[in-house]
């Protein structure tokens, strides 16, 4: 390499940096919170009201701030401003943690982080897509960020106490900050026509036209999601994306309170995740052979059975292995909806479609985890059971969605 010569990051790696530190921050925080809050002495019932409280704003404003990010030059600009509010929000614990201080502050903070999310996969969507990457190894690396942020947190916690949760709630909304102002120009053409990925040429589909099968799949607006069976599976997958709203709050919550360490509860979470990254790191191999509907009817049938055995207090690797399933309930579950949303709307319309399907996510996950919050006071771990029943109905809709007239591409999903 000459000498002066400047080092620049491919636009897949600065996209998996992004993903990787912002995973890495909610890894940090949202296993924890339950701990946190029980610091406080702010009851389970009151969490879980706490936990919702954002939902309502999410509901009303995810729609509206993806249709914003739509309109502006490039979707970079609304990552980055919704980052910059976030870090500003949480600074404020710095001051106060009373209940009303949380009560505000993670309603407001928990908006922008919902809201710049399905933002970030619309435009990573239609980039990889524009230039032949892989989506779902770039989104694996948030998973990866994940496990790193949630077994160091756990160390953290486990060596120090939960004093350092505010110092690392904003460290890691610094972090994701930072990499989002390094993300690429989502829209531009030379982003587009980087042809580096980890320093190697990839192919350029830019010009390459669209197969019928994809122009026949897709709507020249967002007016295709009223199709009644494309509502089936959005609902449906958005259900089974919501019963996970027990695990994701009150495991390791639940775990400590078995008398299982903070640090092996972390563990417990990482392995959940690993086995994420491993279906993320595969998906364009098992989208080859399966439609979007037939995994999202599977991951929620899968994840009904991980509800309802985790209702049975398991031993310890009974939940290792209950943890594991996470690939399908959410990872599977996950890749599924997103690439069947992508290849049926315009990218002109990408980010707010995305926040449609984020929106119902967070309406369904408001109604869970403030169910949660009510139902672990009253009956612990067997809460685990209304999850169950959560994720069965969830694959009962997009079952119904083969009764509409919606057709799988002939291409993969």
């Amino acid at each position: 390499m000459p000498v002066g010569a400047k080092v620049t990051m491919s636009v897949e790696a600065r996209m998996s940096n992004y993903y990787g530190l912002f995973f890495l921050s909610i890894g940090s925080v949202m296993p924890f919170i339950a701990l946190w809050f029980d610091s406080l002495a702010i009851s389970p019932a009151l969490s879980g009201a706490i936990f919702a409280a954002p939902s309502i704003v999410i509901v009303l404003f995810t729609v509206v701030i993806g249709g914003w990010a739509d309109r502006l030059s490039d979707w970079r600009t609304a990552i980055i401003v919704c980052n910059w509010i976030v870090l500003i929000l949480f600074s404020w614990f710095l001051f106060r943690t009373n209940s009303w201080d949380i009560l505000i502050v993670w309603t407001l903070a928990g908006l922008f982080t919902h809201a710049s999310n399905p933002i970030m996969d619309a435009a990573a969507l239609n980039l990889t897509k524009k230039r032949g990457s892989d989506f779902g190894r770039i989104r694996a690396i948030g998973s990866i960020g994940f496990i790193v942020g949630v077994v160091l947190a756990g160390w953290i916690f486990e060596q120090v106490g939960l004093s350092w949760f505010v110092p690392v709630v904003l460290a890691g909304a610094a972090l994701r900050l930072i990499a989002a102002h390094a993300l690429p120009r989502f829209k531009s053409a030379d982003a587009i026509n980087d042809n580096r990925v980890n320093g190697e040429a990839i192919p350029r589909v830019t010009g390459a036209a669209p197969s019928i099968a994809m122009e026949q799949s897709r709507s020249v607006g967002i007016h295709v999601l009223r199709h009644p069976g494309i509502l089936w599976v959005i609902v449906g997958a958005a259900l089974i994306n919501a019963s996970h709203g027990f695990n994701n709050v009150f495991a390791v919550l639940h775990w400590t309170k078995l008398e299982i360490s903070t640090s092996l509860a972390s563990v417990l979470w990482a392995v959940a995740v690993i086995a994420e990254v491993a279906l993320m790191w595969t998906f364009r191999s098992v989208a080859k052979r399966f439609s979007a509907r037939k995994c999202l009817v599977f991951a929620g049938v899968v994840c009904a059975l991980r509800w309802l055995l985790s209702g049975f207090e398991p031993s310890l690797v009974q939940i290792f292995i209950l943890q594991s399933l996470h690939a399908i309930t959410f990872g599977l579950s996950f890749l599924a909806i997103v690439n069947f949303i992508s290849r049926r709307v315009h990218e002109n319309n990408a980010a707010q479609a995305q926040s449609v399907f984020a929106t119902l996510v967070t309406a369904f996950m408001a109604v869970s985890t403030w169910l949660s919050g009510w139902l672990y006071e009253q009956f612990a771990g067997q809460s685990y059971w209304a999850m169950a029943v959560l994720a069965l109905i969830g694959a009962l809709c997009v079952l119904l969605s083969f009764n509409s007239d919606l057709k799988d591409p002939v291409a993969p999903e």
